[in-house]
């Protein structure tokens, strides 16, 4: 008689894949992107998975695309062989605001402008670019904007219904997609849109996403963005831009199979003169959880949390600083420290499992779960392939 294992071991010999049968204690974990702004990768528990689905979502002027290009700027630096892919469905993407705010490198970025294609037709393109053995991250902004091709071909006067739409064909190519992001180790970030599409009887807003319940449902991880605010300084929750130095996006994790959801969510600040501030976010973050120890009001020290050492210069001196911008200026001038110093909290916040709470305040991670609740509520009975 046969064993599971033996059968286990015909089958990956029979598909000619030998992951597709293993023992579970040699499945491998979960490889991370860090975009090393610790505002962002800390609920992510070190980032967002490599080889998955990603969505993004969120109402108008959010960040939704922003966030998606710091994922994206920070692929092209882990993977400066690969070749990235953004899909402009929207025609809307500010490629010089990205590229100053992001980082993002235009010069190995594939920019797909789609006119006058349907939304069967973008995808298949996207397919067809996965098959390179150079492909890196690939973002579909945005999922709402796709039209199928019944709706493309015909004429306005025509009424074709709500029946299925664009969400049938999109269940079909997430799951192709998702049978060969494992194999090339990239990732796909699906952008979409948040709509409101009724209220409670407590007037409470009920809100929906489009193109059915695929991208829910294939998705790894979720991130629902809120409103953003604008910065002055130290200043984060700034109503009026007029006199801003620079914005906060801020978003709630609200889905992630590959880690707990129990930190919350997250933000990404940015000034308009420099980009993405990371420094002003790793210390706000290091500070709020003690990871920075201060032995007073004014005195930060650098602790290495895996050994529990201060960090200390070339001469020996523990590294100790007198008030917050000196700090500052030390890691964003200190690239080889820099360097070490984010990887070294990286690898704390996977490894550490405390329940240490979310960075947002609780009424702004209430709207956020308030928003994706009114999404999700009905959506464990439904078929991923029909449409909302």
């Amino acid at each position: 008689m046969s064993s599971v294992l033996d059968i286990a071991k015909k089958l990956n010999k029979a598909y000619k894949n030998d992951k597709l049968a293993l023992q579970a204690d040699v499945i491998p974990s979960y490889q991370r992107l860090a975009c090393n702004d610790l505002g962002a990768d800390f609920p992510l528990y070190g980032g967002i998975p490599y080889g998955r689905i990603i969505t993004v979502s969120g109402k108008e002027h959010s960040g939704k695309t922003t966030g998606a290009c710091v994922f994206l700027a920070a692929y092209q630096r882990a993977n400066p062989e690969r070749t990235c892919v953004f899909v402009d469905v929207e025609h809307a993407l500010d490629k010089e605001f990205q590229s100053a705010m992001t980082g993002i490198d235009l010069t190995r970025l594939i920019y797909i402008n789609p006119e006058g294609m349907s939304g069967e037709q973008i995808m298949d393109a996207i397919l067809e670019m996965q098959d390179a053995d150079d492909i890196g991250m690939i973002v579909l902004d945005s999922i709402a904007a796709l039209v199928s091709s019944r709706d493309y071909d015909s004429d306005m006067e025509k009424d074709n219904g709500m029946s299925g739409g664009i969400a049938k064909p999109l269940a079909k190519f997430i799951r192709k997609m998702l049978d060969t992001l494992s194999s090339k180790n990239n990732i796909l970030l699906l952008i979409n849109q948040v709509r409101q599409v009724g209220t409670t009887f407590t007037g409470a807003a009920i809100y929906d996403e489009p193109g059915g319940h695929s991208p829910k449902f294939y998705a790894s991880v979720k991130l629902r963005f809120g409103s953003r605010t604008f910065t002055n300084g130290d200043k984060v929750d700034v109503r009026d831009g007029e006199n801003a130095d620079g914005f906060r996006l801020t978003f709630g994790t609200t889905k992630n199979k590959t880690a707990s959801t129990q930190r919350g969510g997250g933000f990404m600040t940015f000034r308009y003169d420099t980009g993405l501030d990371w420094a002003f976010d790793l210390l706000e973050v290091a500070i709020k959880y003690e990871f920075i120890s201060r032995p007073n009001n004014m005195t930060y020290v650098l602790i290495n949390l895996e050994t529990g050492e201060p960090y200390v210069d070339t001469q020996g001196n523990i590294l100790k600083f007198v008030g917050k911008q000196k700090l500052r200026d030390y890691l964003q001038e200190n690239v080889a420290f820099q360097t070490e110093y984010l990887a070294m909290l990286n690898r704390h916040i996977q490894a550490n499992a405390n329940s240490y709470g979310s960075l947002l305040d609780a009424r702004a991670l209430a709207n956020i779960k308030a928003e994706e609740r009114s999404v999700e509520k009905e959506d464990d009975d439904k078929d991923p392939e029909i449409d909302a």
